[in-house]
């Protein structure tokens, strides 16, 4: 049952009494033996924003599969305004009015943006076709009263991560849900669109939409929502009010530990390289087609260099150029002092450089494959037997895995457990450990903490600068700006595929975002002149 401890309110929400919208009962599910939820209640109600907490893994996405009729729940039951659910499949929630937007996104790639929003319920003349103008218009209505810069027609594998996450949003809220559920909708949208977003929500709220909201960023969280509760270890705490509590309890509440200061030193042989004058990371008139334009920087050993910038500003593709993932860049790149070649991730990984990418799941892991296997990956030309017996033996993979679990406090069953079924802090932490393998001269991080909880968040920071202690050049991509001013040495702001500034020191949150719209605004300017 709930704790009504720590600023805990009564059932009713801050937009007024009277019966919920939806309310979970003494909900329990268990996978095997694996018990996920105990007892759990929750509820929203009509007009409000109900924020759902929790570490990864603690029941969250459980809970809300259950809601949305994916899951069947062991015992308890769910009731939408008063009449119970349980038991019904997905499209008989979807039809009732119960949308939600996944973490990891559920379009098809080959699809339009227009195909994708009305899946499952397109138009059609007579019952025997699909009315793709109707369609397209209306998707097109859509678009334009949310503001998104998207096009109907645009085909989704075209897109980026925060415009296909625009595109979920949107099939969400074309079946005129009364119930949302948003999983971390803003994790790769700019301030622009989180404004947009933002106020959509308060418009939800006035006609009566509940919204469930599920997110990391606690800013968010304090702005906008009505009450929160909080899932550890399948319990249910709360709900608080935001106004009674703090960011520092909630992260209490939360933790299954004490909170993380500092990881341990990292298990690599970095640290024992002498530190020359030289950069670890010069870059000179680095342009690609239409994507980067003259980037030129520099990363000592040792220094962390945020880059601070908009969704579609070009840093995941700076990043992407680094790793010789674009052939068509062109310019100068230096790895101590020494020139490599461009456009080819082989010279990019001789020459000491790792990606953590922005999608672990897709970019990062082999979700159906072992967290030893996927820790080794990159280091399986180190593991082998030798160059006539190109095998890796499974004890070399498993002493691996086994050294970065215990560095890095990766919470996991063993060597064998696939990595699909770790927590997403978890995840980050095996792509952190495959690449810390190689003993990198750089690091580039492009959203590292992107979908992990706050405690988790904490671990990752401290694993950044551990590894930049190391010796290790890391850059970091984050549009989380308060990760880049507590974390980096030194933040460059990008604009339109430009370094167009440096961040002053000691800069302040505040500071850093109006630095950033006004070299936004800026760039506008000349586009237009």
């Amino acid at each position: 049952m709930a704790d009504s401890s720590m600023g805990a309110v009564p059932g009713t929400a801050a937009s007024g009494a009277g019966a919920p919208l939806v309310s979970l009962a003494r909900i329990s599910k268990s996978f095997g033996a694996n018990r996920v939820l105990y007892d759990v209640d929750f509820e929203l109600h009509a007009g409000e924003v109900h924020a759902l907490l929790g570490e990864n893994g603690a029941g969250k996405s459980t809970l809300m599969k259950i809601l949305m009729g994916i899951h069947q729940a062991d015992a308890g039951e769910v009731v939408l305004q008063g009449e119970p659910i349980g038991g019904q499949s997905v499209s008989d929630h979807l039809s009732r009015g119960i949308a939600m937007i996944f973490q990891e996104l559920s379009l098809i790639p080959n699809g339009t943006v227009a195909e994708n929003v009305f899946l499952g319920h397109e138009p059609q003349v007579a019952r025997l076709w699909v009315d793709q103008r109707a369609m397209r218009r209306d998707t097109e209505r859509l678009i334009a009263s949310l503001g998104f810069e998207l096009s109907a027609g645009a085909e989704v594998r075209s897109l980026g991560f925060a415009q296909r996450q625009m595109v979920e949003i949107l099939k969400a809220l074309s079946r005129g849900a009364r119930v949302l559920i948003m999983d971390e909708p803003t994790s790769s949208l700019t301030m622009h669109e989180e404004t947009a977003l933002f106020a959509l929500i308060a418009s939800l709220k006035q006609r009566g939409i509940g919204i469930i909201y599920i997110s990391h960023r606690m800013a968010e969280i304090f702005a906008i929502a009505d009450r929160l509760s909080i899932i550890k270890d399948g319990r249910m705490i709360g709900p608080l009010q935001p106004g009674a509590t703090s960011v520092a309890e909630i992260a209490s509440m939360m933790s299954r530990a004490a909170p993380v200061a500092a990881m341990p030193e990292v298990p690599i042989a970095v640290a024992a390289r002498p530190v020359s004058g030289t950069p670890v990371l010069e870059v000179q008139a680095l342009a690609t087609r239409g994507k980067l334009r003259d980037v030129s920087l520099s990363v000592a050993a040792g220094e962390i260099v945020g880059i601070a910038g908009l969704v579609g500003s070009g840093r995941s593709t700076l990043l992407k150029a680094l790793f010789g993932l674009l052939p068509d860049c062109r310019g100068t790149v230096r790895i101590d002092g020494a020139v490599m070649a461009t456009g080819r991730t082989r010279a990019a990984l001789d020459a000491g450089i790792a990606l953590v990418p922005e999608d672990r799941r897709l970019e990062g892991l082999v979700v159906k494959h072992s967290l030893a296997d996927n820790i080794a990956l990159p280091s399986l030309d180190r593991l082998r037997l030798g160059r006539l017996v190109p095998i890796a033996p499974t004890a070399r993979l498993d002493r691996l895995f086994e050294r970065f679990r215990l560095a890095l406090n990766i919470a996991a069953t063993g060597p064998r457990q696939p990595a699909q079924q770790l927590s997403g802090g978890n995840q980050q932490k095996i792509v952190f450990g495959k690449w810390l393998a190689r003993s990198p001269r750089l690091l580039l991080l492009d959203e590292p903490t992107s979908g992990v909880d706050v405690n988790a968040k904490a671990e990752m920071r401290a694993l950044i600068r551990s590894t930049a202690a190391a010796g290790i050049g890391v850059v970091l991509v984050s549009s989380e700006l308060d990760e880049l001013v507590t974390t980096a040495d030194r933040i460059l702001v990008m604009v339109d595929g430009r370094i167009v500034g440096t961040a002053p020191d000691q800069v302040d949150e505040p500071t850093l975002r109006a630095l950033l719209q006004t070299e936004v605004s800026a760039a506008k300017t000349r586009t237009f002149a």
